[in-house]
């Protein structure tokens, strides 16, 4: 008698907690971007963007400003007021192996969206975004980060992948496109041809000679166009390090307000800061392209402490400190 009442307590418990489940985890409610494992790939990204737009119409826009060596695309994500006057740019992902920043962009676009309608840091978010919209491309090097995944055989071009097989050196650390280029050297910036096609330090044979680069570039400029520019976030990793300092080559207007910026991020993520480079020390990077060639303000962020790729177990700490920079930043032009 009391082993057949124990059982129908049990019983009774396992069903009032499914009632409970049923009743109080609302699907609707379910956080889309899974932050919980390391490889977030490019099918799980363009999955998670279809649901965000369908879920956050009225807020985000998902557009495709062109596409990778490989075919795939290069997604932007624009956040707020598509017409406001002021845009501020984020671009993550540009060095093949430091994909936790895709991670981390989706994760913010996401808390973003979800609280769209609420106030932080004191601020309502849908009047910031209505003056100040924020574009996102959250993976400017897909094809890099498939290798970086899952190897050269991810690539579906064969040409392209027997020529990567070429090349010789592992795909788990590689840093380049899908032709061995490093996109972050592939700029109008002071380039100079250096390097050979591999994982890393090849800055390819001119500047903006990849897709990937030449896209970017026309995204840019389309934007300048329609607004105000007010300035630009680049994600990298690793090393919890900022880039914030400016050389002489640019206005003074580009030095105050890349100095705003950079005291805003190293508030919330207490980052040190490097030494200032010029612009011809600095090698065709893009944060020297957008400060020097296109007179815009940008930091550029070293997210993390480990090796890349980085370890799961890094991104609850990075997610602290950076929830709210993006959307801090646009506070100050707001």
């Amino acid at each position: 008698m009391k082993n057949s009442l124990r059982i129908k307590i049990k019983t009774g418990c396992f069903f009032l907690a499914m009632i409970t489940v049923l009743v109080f985890c609302d699907p609707a409610e379910a956080a889309i971007v899974n932050t919980g494992h390391q490889k977030y790939s490019y099918g799980e990204m363009k999955t998670d963007l279809k649901k965000l737009e369908e879920k956050y119409e009225e807020n985000c826009q998902v557009n495709i400003i062109g596409k990778s060596l490989d075919k795939r695309n290069l997604y932007e994500v624009v956040l707020g007021n598509p017409e406001a006057e002021k845009h501020l740019l984020v671009i993550a992902n540009l060095h093949a192996r430091e994909y936790m920043t895709v991670q981390l962009c989706m994760k913010q676009i996401e808390y973003t969206l979800s609280n769209y309608n609420k106030k932080i840091s004191g601020s309502r978010v849908s009047k910031v975004l209505d003056e100040v919209a924020v574009h996102y491309i959250p993976s400017s090097n897909p094809d890099g980060t498939a290798i970086s995944q899952f190897g050269f055989g991810s690539i579906r071009n064969k040409k392209l992948r027997n020529a990567l097989r070429r090349m010789g050196g592992g795909s788990r650390r590689w840093k380049a496109n899908a032709r061995g280029v490093d996109l972050n050297r592939n700029w109008a910036a002071a380039f100079r041809r250096k390097g050979r096609p591999g994982s890393s330090g090849y800055h390819g044979k001119k500047a903006a000679s990849e897709p990937e680069t030449k896209n970017l570039v026309k995204w840019v400029n389309k934007l300048k166009k329609k607004g105000k520019i007010v300035g630009v976030i680049s994600y990298h990793s690793t090393g919890s390090i900022i880039y914030g300092r400016v050389a002489g080559q640019a206005s003074s207007r580009v030095k105050k307000q890349t100095k705003r910026m950079t005291s805003t991020a190293r508030s919330l993520t207490h980052y040190r800061l490097m030494p200032t480079e010029s612009l011809q020390a600095a090698n065709s990077c893009s944060r020297e392209y957008f400060l020097y060639r296109k007179a815009i303000p940008c930091i550029t962020l070293e997210v993390g402490r480990g090796s890349c790729p980085l370890s799961s177990r890094e991104f609850p700490s990075i997610w602290r400190k950076h929830k709210n920079l993006v959307l801090r930043e646009a506070m100050l032009f707001d």
